[in-house]
């Protein structure tokens, strides 16, 4: 993080290779938080839809069933919506992105292959 405040501060960046060495912390951080929207966001909602149905179930009442299999829907249709916006943010930054950050980008979105991507930037 201290390697990001010292470029942006005023430190020369030449390159996108010496941007992408710098930012390597953060780009890391961003990557990891990209994947847990991605990925573990719509399974969290999945789940709790599930279990709030399951609940209905066992007091078996109509009128609960029906509003948590609707709460179900909503919640799959929102895990789709979340898992699918998160994609397209990620496609949208591999075609706008330059050649020169490529690698940049990649360290976002593998963030525990990091260290390798970096290696072949210089």
């Amino acid at each position: 993080m201290f390697n990001l405040v010292n470029l942006l501060a005023g430190g020369a960046i030449n390159t996108a290779a010496e941007f992408c060495n710098g930012a390597q912390p953060v780009l890391r951080l961003v990557g990891w938080v990209y994947i847990g929207i991605e990925i573990v966001v719509p399974i969290i909602l999945i789940i709790v839809g599930m279990l709030d149905l399951a609940k209905a179930v066992t007091e078996k009442s109509d009128d609960k069933i029906k509003a948590a299999q609707q709460l179900l829907i909503k919640r799959a249709i929102a895990a789709a919506l979340v898992f699918l916006v998160a994609a397209l943010v990620g496609l949208l930054m591999r075609i706008v992105g330059s050649k020169a950050y490529q690698k940049c980008t990649t360290c976002v979105f593998t963030p525990w292959n990091c260290e390798a991507t970096m290696e072949d930037v210089g």
